[in-house]
Order: structure tokens, then C-alpha cells, then sequence
């Protein structure tokens, strides 16, 4: 891995970058005022950038080459469709400076959500995971194509607090599995996998002493971080665990890379360091570049620059690209999203 970043985007300003999201030949980019931008990493240009939301971004998904979903802490989940004629790379569209604003993408769903709750939707097959509506503690699943609820509170039964009356622990992480399943972190530091047809509870494990931060997903395995210093890695039939200390408590984000032999992990100091996948995760390195909280992470596969370019207020267009490359997009509460060469 390169020791800097090959390009830093600035486009939204000091607002803190909440969501990233690589699908389709875009980068989906949400903040906490709202704003969401949709990023050509070719020409490393906004070709959207709008302000889609009234409060913080939870989420933006690029669900097809047409369609994005934005959420937000203002209660709403929106379904929004791109303009067709703008859908190819290498044109630019933007609703806050830049090309012609006019065209912007078009609203096709409002479905209203629970906002009191840090945790991302998660998005397959035209269905959402994310808290239910009234309880942050449970999980409910939408249809994209309808806005209907398919299940409702999945968990009601089984959550218990440990210390009623107290609040029931809150979902902190989702992620839906092709197996009608949903792997969820808690804010009580549990990981558990749910089954959506029943509400089954299939398994439940201690990963973390403090708040489930993030979750990522492999084929047969997932690992999450928290704010203590462990790095969790759990089988996902059986839900078997290896509990790694790194030492570095505070951790916000965490992705694993397509060919699903490391991870990155974005830490509250703003540093962001590489493990391994084995069964006790190896530390490979750690890239320095944010002054303040990696928020989120994505991997993405991008033709780029041979040349090491910092910032994207360069006018000069370098057509000298390489093959695609695997390419790791972390975005900071500092505003930026650094861009980074990954090995």
C-alpha cells in the first residue's frame, strides 16, 4: 500500500463524510448536513452532488446504474432515480455548483424510518434491514419496490435488558445475507444472526465490552469493531468467534477488501490500519492521513492516475490511467475522503 493518498475529494466542504458507497462505477458519498454526491473516481468529479436530506446521512446505497437510496436522521429512507441521459461516466451534474443544475435526480419514494439510532440500512435484493420504526432495538425489513414492511421487530422476543427497566440495548450495525438472514451488532457489545422469516434467533456472541461500531461481510465470515480495542471475527453459520486486542480503542468503521484476505479498520484518532482475515487477524500496516475520525470505508475497483496527485483542485487532466486497481475510499468527520492505492 502506497504511504499516502493517491487523491483527496473536498467537494463537501467541512461537513463530516457519514456514508460512503462504491456500486456501478460510483462513489455515493453522505454527509451530515444532508448533501449527497455521486463521484466518477475516473475523472474524480462529482456527477451529482444535491442536498437530499434535512439532517445527517445514515446511508447512501448506488442500488443500479439508475437508482440511489439515500437515509437520514430526518426520519426518512428516499428512493431516488438518476436522469437517464446523464447516467454514462464522464458527464457531470450538480445540484450545488457545477454542470447544470436543472437536471438533479428525481424523487421516486419517501418511506418514513426510525432516526433515533446510529446504524446504516442495509440493502439485497430490492429488500432494507434497518431498526424498526418504533424500537431501535429490533429490526425491520422493507421492500424497496413497495415501501411496504415485510417483518416487523425481528428480535422482540428474545432481546432482554440485563438491568431493567432500563432501555433495550439499540441496533448499532446490519447486514442482510443471501441465506434470508440478518447479522446484527448491538450497542451492548452482542452480535447476533437473525432469521428473517421467523424472528429465529440462530446465534448470539459476546464480540465486544462497548458499542458495536461497524460490521463487514464475507463469504462464510464477518468482523467488527467497537469503541474498546477488540477486533471480533465470527464464523457466519455458527457463529464462532476470535476476539483480537489491538490496543487502540475507539473504532468507527471497518471493510473488508473484495479478495477477503485483510481488512481495513478506520479508527477515532483518524488513522486507519490494515489487518489480516486469518483466524487471529495480523496487523499489516496502517495509512495516516485524517486529523479526526475515519467515519466510513469502501473498496472499489478504478482505472487511476499513475501519478500521485493530492488534491482535486487540480485543473490538469492526466490521461496516463493503468489497469483497474483496487482502490480504498475512507471518509473523515474532517470532511475529506482520502483515496488510497490498496495493495
Amino acid at each position: 500500500m502506497n504511504p499516502k493518498p493517491y487523491w483527496i475529494l473536498r467537494h463537501h466542504g467541512s461537513s463530516s463524510i457519514r456514508s460512503l458507497h462504491y456500486a456501478h462505477n460510483l462513489l455515493a458519498v453522505g454527509d451530515e448536513a444532508g448533501s449527497v454526491s455521486l463521484v466518477d473516481l475516473v475523472t474524480l468529479r462529482p456527477k451529482f452532488h444535491w442536498t437530499a436530506h434535512e439532517d445527517s446521512i445514515l446511508t447512501v446505497i448506488v442500488v443500479d446504474a439508475g437508482q440511489v437510496i439515500t437515509h437520514a436522521r430526518d426520519n426518512t429512507l428516499k428512493l431516488w432515480s438518476l436522469p437517464p441521459s446523464t447516467r454514462s461516466i464522464g458527464t457531470t451534474t450538480s445540484g450545488n455548483g457545477g454542470g447544470d443544475s436543472a437536471i438533479q435526480p428525481h424523487l421516486i419514494r419517501t418511506i418514513p424510518v426510525n432516526a433515533l439510532n446510529f446504524a446504516r440500512c442495509s440493502h439485497l435484493s430490492h429488500n432494507l434491514a434497518l431498526p424498526n420504526v418504533l424500537d431501535a432495538a429490533y429490526i425491520d425489513i422493507i421492500s424497496l419496490r413497495t415501501g411496504l414492511r415485510l417483518h416487523e421487530a425481528i428480535g422482540r422476543p428474545n432481546i432482554t435488558s440485563s438491568t431493567p427497566p432500563k432501555r433495550l440495548p439499540i441496533v448499532m450495525s446490519l447486514h442482510l445475507l443471501p441465506d434470508s438472514t440478518v447479522i446484527a451488532g448491538y450497542e451492548d457489545g452482542f452480535i447476533k444472526k437473525w432469521r428473517l422469516e421467523s424472528g429465529e434467533l440462530i446465534w448470539t456472541a459476546r464480540c465486544h465490552s462497548e458499542s458495536v461500531m461497524s460490521l463487514s461481510v464475507a463469504r462464510g465470515f464477518g468482523v467488527s469493531v467497537a469503541a474498546d480495542d477488540r477486533i471480533a471475527r465470527f464464523d457466519l453459520t455458527s457463529g464462532a468467534t476470535q476476539l483480537t486486542q489491538t490496543k487502540l480503542p475507539g473504532n468507527a468503521s471497518t471493510a473488508i477488501a473484495p479478495d477477503e484476505k485483510s481488512f481495513a479498520v478506520g479508527a477515532w484518532n483518524g488513522s486507519i490500519n490494515v489487518y489480516s482475515t486469518s483466524h487471529s487477524p495480523a496487523h499489516l500496516g496502517t495509512l495516516n492521513y485524517h486529523r479526526d475520525t475515519v467515519e466510513c470505508l469502501t473498496f472499489a475497483h478504478v482505472k487511476v492516475s499513475e501519478k500521485d496527485v493530492q488534491d482535486d483542485s487540480s485543473d490538469e487532466d492526466d490521461d496516463d490511467t493503468q489497469d483497474a486497481q483496487l482502490v480504498l475510499a475512507a471518509g473523515g468527520r474532517d470532511g475529506k475522503i482520502s483515496l488510497w492505492k490498496y495493495h
